[in-house]
C-alpha cells in the first residue's frame, strides 16, 4: 500500500471515529437496536468497494489516477454526511412521535377522567330531577288540602308555614263536630299567628294562603279584634283568593261574617262598635264592588247599631242607603218610624 492509500485510509478511519462519537446510543427510548437503512447500507458498501484492500507487499495498482479517487473518496464522504444528517432528522422525527405518543396518552387519560366526571354530574342531575318531582308533588298534595289555586312562588318562610296549616288542616277533618274543631283551630293559629303577623309588619305583597286561613279560623271563633284588621288588610292589597270551597270574593265573606257578628251583638244587646263602623268606612273609602244584597244588608245591620244608640239621623241615614241599594233591606218599617220621630222632633223644637 502506498503512502497516498495509508493518509486516505487513516483520514476516513478517523472520520468515522469522530461520526461514531456524535452519533446516538446503539439502541432507542425504548431499548430497541436502531435499524440500518438501506441508503446506509448501500453507501458503506460503495465505500468499502472504493477502498480495496491489497497486499501490502506488492504495489497498488490501479487504473484511475490519484486525484480521480480523491474526488470519489470525497463525494462518498458527502453523501455519507448527508445520510448521517437524514438518519439524524428521522431519529429526531422518531422521538417527535413518541413525545406526541405520550401527550396523546395523556389527553386520553383527561378525556376519560373528564367523561367520568361528565357521567357523574348526570347523575346528580337526576337525582336532583327526581327530588324536584317529589317536592312538586308534596306541593300539589298541600294545595289540595288547602284548596289554594295560587302558584308556589318560592318563599321557603311561606312554604314551611303551608305544610303546617295542611297538617293542622288534616287534623280537623278527623273531627266531625264544628264545635270541637274550635280547639284544633286554636291550636293552628297559635303556630302560624307570627309568621302572618310579620308578613303584615313587613308591608309584604304576595299572595298569602296561610294569612287567608288564619283570618278565616279568627272569625269562626268569634275574634273580630283580630280577625277584623287582618281581614281588612287583605281585602285592600287586592291579591288574595279565597279557598276554593268558598264560593265569594274575600270582601264578601268579611261582609257576611261581620253581619252574623254584629247581629248576634244586637240580639244580646250588646253594641258591635267600633268594627261595624271601621268595615262601614273601609267599605266607602276604598269602594268595595259588593252585590247589591250585600252591600243593602250591611248599612241596614249598621243602622240597627245605631238606632238602639239612639242616634236616630244617622240610622237613618243608613236605612236609606240600604233600601236604595236593595228595596228588600227589610228597613221600610224602620225608616218609616224614624222619619215619624224625626219629624215629631222638628215640630216640637
Amino acid at each position: 500500500m502506498n503512502l497516498i492509500q495509508q493518509r486516505r485510509l487513516a483520514r476516513l478511519a478517523k472520520q468515522n471515529a469522530k461520526k461514531e462519537a456524535t452519533k446516538p446510543a446503539n439502541k432507542d427510548s425504548k431499548g430497541n437496536k436502531p435499524v440500518v437503512s438501506k441508503l446506509r447500507q448501500n453507501m458503506q458498501k460503495a465505500k468499502a468497494d472504493a477502498v480495496p484492500v491489497v497486499d501490502q507487499k506488492e504495489p497498488l495498482k490501479t487504473d484511475a489516477p490519484e486525484d480521480k479517487k480523491d474526488e470519489q473518496s470525497e463525494k462518498l464522504d458527502g453523501l455519507e454526511n448527508q445520510v448521517d444528517g437524514v438518519e439524524g432528522s428521522v431519529d429526531d422525527l422518531k422521538n417527535d412521535v413518541e413525545s406526541q405518543g405520550e401527550k396523546t396518552d395523556a389527553l386520553a387519560g383527561t378525556v376519560d377522567e373528564l367523561s367520568n366526571d361528565l357521567d357523574s354530574v348526570k347523575d346528580e342531575v337526576s337525582e336532583l330531577d327526581s327530588r324536584v318531582d317529589w317536592v312538586e308533588n308534596d306541593i300539589e298534595k298541600i294545595k289540595e288540602k288547602l284548596q289554594d289555586d295560587s302558584e308556589f312562588i318560592g318563599n321557603p318562610e311561606l312554604e314551611t308555614h303551608k305544610a303546617i296549616l295542611a297538617a293542622s288542616i288534616d287534623e280537623m277533618l278527623n273531627v266531625e263536630d264544628i264545635e270541637d274543631r274550635k280547639a284544633y283551630k286554636a291550636e293552628a293559629i297559635v303556630k302560624l299567628i307570627d309568621f302572618v303577623n310579620g308578613y303584615v309588619s313587613s308591608a309584604a305583597k304576595y299572595p298569602n294562603i296561610v294569612a287567608v286561613w288564619v283570618m278565616i279560623w279568627l272569625f269562626d271563633l268569634g275574634d273580630i279584634a283580630r280577625a277584623l284588621p287582618l281581614a281588612l288588610h287583605l281585602a285592600k292589597q287586592k291579591i288574595h283568593n279565597m279557598p276554593t270551597r268558598f264560593k265569594s270574593k274575600i270582601e264578601v265573606f268579611i261582609c257576611d261574617q261581620m253581619y252574623d257578628w254584629a247581629n248576634a251583638k244586637l240580639d244580646a244587646n250588646k253594641s258591635a262598635g267600633p268594627y261595624l263602623d271601621n268595615l262601614i268606612q273601609t267599605i266607602e273609602s276604598d269602594k268595595w264592588q259588593l252585590p247589591d244584597i250585600v252591600h243593602g244588608k250591611m248599612y241596614a245591620m249598621h243602622g240597627k247599631h245605631l238606632e238602639v244608640l239612639g242616634e236616630e239621623e244617622a240610622a237613618l241615614s243608613a236605612f236609606e242607603k240600604a233600601m236604595s241599594l236593595n228595596s228588600a233591606a227589610g228597613v221600610k218599617k224602620k225608616m218609616e218610624k224614624l222619619q215619624a220621630s224625626l219629624a215629631k222632633k222638628v215640630k216640637e223644637s
